[in-house]
């Protein structure tokens, strides 16, 4: 038989469970919640930025939208400043989007038409702490890595990769990317797996025309 104590521990149990669910319902209401401003703001910039390229790869703003439900909590924020100029900045790299949820779904053509071109950013990036020829091998490791963690290749997460799941827009891709590759290489160079060099005034300026920061 059941003792009493026994009882009251699973009911002690349950109510734990059925409030942490109760908690995470509201967590997940709020990171649902865009107003209505917003989602007209990212209906105008959807159509006026990126209508061609959703065209041609049958990316909706509903799907959008959905994107943004789970790459970013918006609950974090809290302010009604910090959420407009999220807004703000997701409306104004809405194309990145629509060629990231591509790119989630498999679609080749988006993988080379949107992030292929960053690979000469994130080379030229590299080349702030190592020579060339690591530079581009780091990079190219990189963007494979990033590439085999977008298209479920990959199972691990804990080691600093991106994967697109999680580009909500608030800053352009090569950003997002840029970021995580130079961490990564910073931690390799304090390892002494990878050797720092001196950069080039060349390198130096091409990359501040990157703007990588913005």
């Amino acid at each position: 038989m059941t003792s009493s104590k026994t009882i009251e521990s699973r009911r002690a149990r349950r109510a734990v469970v059925e409030l942490k669910t109760a908690q995470g319902f509201e967590l997940e209401a709020s990171r649902l919640r865009l107003d209505e401003i917003s989602i007209n703001e990212l209906r105008r910039a959807f159509f006026r930025e990126a209508g061609q390229s959703a065209l041609r790869f049958n990316v909706s703003l509903d799907d959008i939208l959905d994107h943004l439900r789970f790459a970013f909590d918006l609950s974090l924020l809290r302010t009604d400043a910090l959420r407009r100029v999220a807004i703000e900045r997701i409306a104004q790299n809405i194309e990145e989007l629509v060629i990231a949820i591509a790119c989630i779904r498999g679609d080749e053509n988006a993988w080379a038409e949107g992030i292929e071109p960053l690979r000469p950013v994130l080379i030229r990036m590299c080349e702030l702490r190592v020579d060339e020829a690591d530079a581009i091998l780091h990079a190219s490791r990189f963007i494979m890595e990033v590439r085999n963690r977008t298209f479920g290749r990959d199972g691990e997460f804990d080691d600093g990769i991106p994967r697109l799941q999680e580009f909500a827009g608030i800053q352009p891709l090569r950003s997002y990317l840029g970021g995580p590759l130079f961490a990564i290489l910073q931690d390799l160079i304090k390892d002494g797996m990878a050797v720092a060099t001196r950069p080039s005034t060349s390198a130096r300026a091409a990359t501040r025309n990157l703007r990588l920061a913005d």
